[in-house]
């Protein structure tokens, strides 16, 4: 999305100069519901925030498709960027932080232990890959 060939297309070309953008856009989408068994999907915006808002709201829906509706515990780092515990918020759940060790990963002992704390309501553990610091970790 951030390759100059397209995203530099002015938002106000005419229909017939962006038949190939609709196309290729189309397609994709097509292809990503095929692909997660959703009825449709959306590629815009593009903002990583819109998409983990999505992502939490679907993860939500499953939950009440289930009989599960009191799952509302997100678990997240504290390391991570605000846009996480802000999604969760919209998203109708109760943020958890998980520590994070001297190293700025996430504390697998304290995962593990509100894991096991929230076990009956949790609904997500929300961590960036690569995390907020930029780090791969194990």
């Amino acid at each position: 999305v951030s390759w100059p060939e397209f995203a530099n297309m002015h938002p106000f070309a005419p229909l017939d100069q962006a038949q190939g953008y609709m196309e290729m856009i189309e397609s994709l989408n097509s292809w990503l519901a095929s692909l997660t068994g959703f009825a449709a999907v959306s590629t815009q915006p593009n903002s990583g925030a819109a998409g983990e808002y999505a992502g939490l709201l679907c993860i939500k829906g499953y939950h009440e498709a289930n009989g599960e509706g009191h799952r509302n515990v997100c678990l997240i780092p504290t390391s991570a960027h605000g846009t996480n515990p802000a999604s969760a918020v919209l998203a109708g759940m109760k943020v958890v932080g998980v520590k994070n060790n001297a190293a700025g990963e996430v504390d697998i002992d304290d995962l593990r232990a509100k894991a096991e704390k929230h076990k009956d309501n949790l609904s997500a553990v929300m961590i960036t890959y690569p995390s907020t610091y930029g780090a791969f970790e194990e």
